[in-house]
């Protein structure tokens, strides 16, 4: 997908993503947008950063309680991956529950290393698209992508092969095969994560 840009941008409040990341988001979420960058009519509000509120899930748990339309992105220590999802229903922060969806998806952002972004939509299971587990410091989309404990001191978040979500968003060598194998390489921890708030821009 190519964007139009123009000289002058507003700076984005990302440690992350770029305006043109922001608005390859917002195309996945509302198809009938402006392709404009500086124009994007749709606004990220930033509610959480790692290296600001801390990293353990229960954090973005608490912050980010009873908000809907958020969009979680994480830059992956040592691979410099920016992996992601789009969580439609708001985030619970008591009760450890499955969710239902039709609309979440997951996606690893065009890098250095990455030619082009990978979209994955939810396409079936949708009782199961969204893990919702307060209490055991626990938020997935599906088997897809997976963040447990402390993103950045614990090793403990992975993608695996899975039938909820159309297509895997690492690369065969990083995904967690349906049969476990005991190997550090399919688990990985962020140097730095943010959720945002996606919503029209008020003009």
């Amino acid at each position: 997908m190519t964007f139009q840009t123009r000289n002058i941008l507003l700076p984005f409040p990302s440690n992350i993503i770029t305006n043109e990341h922001a608005l390859e988001i917002s195309s996945w979420i509302n198809t009938n947008q402006s392709q404009s960058i500086e124009n994007n009519p749709y606004e990220f509000k930033l509610l959480f950063r790692g290296s600001k509120d801390g990293f353990d899930v229960k954090n973005i748990f608490n912050i980010c309680d009873k908000i809907v339309n958020t969009v979680i992105v994480l830059k992956v220590e040592g691979t410099g991956e920016i992996l992601g999802g789009y969580n439609p229903i708001k985030w619970d922060n008591i009760n450890n529950e499955q969710k239902n969806t039709q609309d979440s998806f997951v996606f690893s952002l065009k890098t250095a290393n990455l030619k082009n972004s990978i979209l994955s939509k939810v396409v079936r299971n949708f009782d199961h698209a969204i893990y919702n587990y307060p209490k055991d410091s626990h938020f997935s989309f599906s088997n897809a992508l997976r963040l447990k404990g402390n993103l950045k001191t614990e090793k403990r978040c992975y993608c695996k092969a899975n039938l909820s979500y159309h297509m895997p968003i690492r690369s065969s060598e990083f995904i967690l095969p349906f049969r476990p194998l005991l190997s550090d390489k399919y688990f990985f921890s962020a140097v730095e994560c943010e959720v945002f708030k996606f919503s029209p821009r008020i003009t």
